[in-house]
Formats: structure tokens, sequence, C-alpha cells
């Protein structure tokens, strides 16, 4: 991964109760170049702003009152609509127990930073989940541990011959002709 990124052209949302968190988030983000800056003050009005405004990454808080990031991601991960459901949520909480964390990405996420936050960690994570995005696509979140699919033996089956058995159930069949 590069230590610089080019941050000028996209657009990001924070979401965050508190208005102070808020204004040191944005602060930051204008640091690293980023001109489009959306802020919601709970979950509710942060999807909202991701289906109106469509962010290129959203900055959660993951408690909030009345409607906090779990809400929020569980809503937006579920959405129909395929760029909003896949749009990248980077967690940005005080609240980093390992329940907190696991939840959250079994959820989908695609980074947790704790606070009180340092600017080059957010850079490099804000960074690195855009570069993931571009090399291998949108996705709803890093891979947890609910969510990782099992690895399948990839079986070779020959169609010229009718006489072949079926693959098992388990297996994944591909045809040679």
């Amino acid at each position: 991964m590069r230590d610089k990124w080019d941050l000028s052209k996209i657009s990001c949302l924070i979401a965050e109760d508190n208005p102070h968190m808020r204004g040191i988030l944005r602060s930051v983000l204008s640091g690293f170049g980023i001109r489009a800056i959306f802020e919601a003050s709970d979950g509710a009005e942060a999807l909202e702003l991701v289906v109106d405004r469509k962010p290129d990454i959203v900055l959660c808080d993951w408690v909030m009152s009345p409607f906090g990031g779990n809400e929020f991601l569980r809503i937006l991960r579920s959405d129909r609509d395929l760029v909003a459901s896949t749009t990248p949520v980077l967690v940005v909480t005080a609240h980093a127990k390992r329940a907190t964390i696991l939840e959250a990405i079994e959820i989908g996420i695609h980074g947790f930073v704790a606070k009180p936050i340092a600017p080059a960690i957010l850079y490099r994570h804000i960074g690195e989940i855009l570069e993931r995005q571009d090399l291998h696509g949108r996705c709803r979140g890093i891979l947890g541990p609910g969510q990782q699919k099992p690895l399948r033996k990839l079986e070779v089956t020959d169609l010229s011959d009718l006489a072949t058995p079926e693959p098992e159930q388990d297996q994944v069949g591909l045809a040679l002709l």
C-alpha cells in the first residue's frame, strides 16, 4: 500500500453525535485534502445523506443517540441500492472493546479506528480502504468470522462421457468441452 494518496476528489460523510468531534474530524479531513465533507448527527441522518449524496466513504461513530452506528450499518448493508449498500464504512469510536469490533466486522465494516484518533492513522486507513476498493471492487465490508465462505475443492468434470457421476453437493463442478 502507498503512503500518499490524493484524496482531493473524494467525498466523506462524518456520522458523529458530538459536534466538537465532528469539527475535529472535519478539520483533519480538510487537512488531507478532502473538500466534499458531509455531516450527520446520528445514524438516521447518515442514512439519508448516504442515499442523497453517495459519499465515497463514511466515518461513523458506534455509539450515537438516538440512532447508533450499529443500526446505521445494519440498515445500510441491507439496502437494495448496490452503491449505497457497498459504501465503505470506517468506524471511529471510543468504544473499542473486542465484542464491539467483532460485531462491527460481522455487520460489515471496512475498518475500525479507536478514539482518540491520530491523523496519520486515520489517513492510512482511509487511503487503504479506498485503494482496496479500486483494486478489488466494492463490497459490503471486510470478511468477518461468520461471513467467510469455506474453501471448496474444485472438481473438473469431463462432460464428453455422459456416464460420469454428478459432483457432490459440497463441490463445485467445472465443465470441459
